[in-house]
């Protein structure tokens, strides 16, 4: 068993809403992870533009050599999977997406991005503390929630022409957020970090394989205090220690990467990790 938890996030936050089973797994015990090419892509893709940013926030943006930059962490990215599960067949991928498809197609959505910011008036926006928003940690504490709440922001940007301030968070995925909720978390962080009249009225992700934003979200509703409860409602539930398999209900277990230690899928490591398995040592009475 891991050590008691400490802090949310709105990924783990989001883990909980889906299968508590899955968070439970996740956050509370060791159970291994399935190993995905997409994420190593998208982190690839992710620390490329990042330092894109950061050259450009200095004028140094003409010497960037994007291939042999991607190329680097990518490769690097790969070194980390093999860590975790040497055996490529077991990694978790799209149809017609393995390694070398994804030194092509992580270059193009690397690009994407490149162009767009050209194009763009938008600017980075600096914070009070004379940082620029790129990767930026604004994890803090919210009213009314006890944890503290971890995130790192991908990108802020002030739009000079409409005078406002935008979060984006970049997605290789093929699919774009279906709601506000992660945008609004990092807005009502932000306002607490920064004051409240740094409080984004805009977020919405760029879809690297389009090259462009998605339908925008507005965060005006997402204050502080709201966002808190929300998340205190979740810090409620992980001191319950009840920790259902929802997941399968909602039919929501093909995102789940701890399926293997899961009893109710009947995974072959649940007697390892899941209580709720037989043959979990919390079920054995001793000699």
């Amino acid at each position: 068993m891991r050590s008691e938890i400490k802090h949310l996030s709105h990924s783990s936050r989001e883990t909980l809403d889906r299968c508590a089973k899955s968070w439970f797994l996740k956050y509370r015990t060791e159970a291994p992870r399935a190993q995905s090419l997409w994420l190593a892509g998208g982190s690839a893709v992710h620390e490329t533009t990042e330092h894109y940013d950061l050259m450009s926030a200095v004028g140094n943006a003409d010497a960037f050599q994007t291939g042999m930059v991607y190329e680097r962490f990518f490769d690097l990215q790969l070194a980390k999977l093999r860590e975790k599960e040497a055996n490529e067949h077991k990694w978790r991928s799209s149809a017609g997406e393995d390694i070398e498809r994804w030194r092509v197609m992580g270059l193009q959505f690397v690009q994407s991005y490149i162009d767009w910011r050209e194009a763009s008036p938008w600017e980075l926006w600096t914070t009070p503390d004379g940082e620029p928003a790129i990767e930026l940690d604004i994890s803090g504490r919210l009213p009314g929630c006890e944890p503290e709440i971890k995130a790192y922001l991908d990108r802020v940007f002030w739009d000079p022409l409409f005078k406002r301030l935008w979060i984006v968070d970049l997605k290789t995925s093929k699919r774009p957020p279906k709601t506000a909720e992660q945008f609004g978390v990092y807005a009502a962080l932000m306002a607490v970090k920064y004051g409240s009249s740094q409080h984004p009225d805009r977020g919405a992700a760029f879809m690297n394989r389009k090259g462009r934003l998605s339908t925008p979200f507005e965060l005006e509703s997402y204050t502080p205090k709201a966002v808190g409860a929300v998340f205190a409602d979740a810090w409620k539930r992980v001191q319950s220690g009840v920790f259902p398999a929802e997941g399968i209900a909602k039919n929501d277990c093909f995102l789940c990467d701890v399926q293997s230690s899961c009893h109710a899928k009947g995974g072959p490591l649940a007697p390892l990790y899941d209580p709720d398995s037989p043959g979990h040592a919390s079920n054995i009475p001793p000699f």
